[in-house]
């Protein structure tokens, strides 16, 4: 299986039928950083588009 194979099989696995950039990931943990999410305590982020449960 190629790289682009198993990115592929990975999307299909996701509600929107894609894989989370790089910069959506960064943009996350920047806001988990900040003060804007100062409101979140115990709280678990699922940054899997939807291929996994809570």
């Amino acid at each position: 299986m190629t790289w682009e194979q198993w990115q592929d099989l990975l999307a299909a696995r996701t509600h929107p039928r894609r894989l989370m950039g790089l910069d959506e990931v960064g943009n996350m943990a920047a806001f988990l950083a900040s003060d804007r999410a100062s409101g979140m305590t115990g709280t678990t982020v699922n940054l899997t588009m939807g291929s996994l449960d809570d």
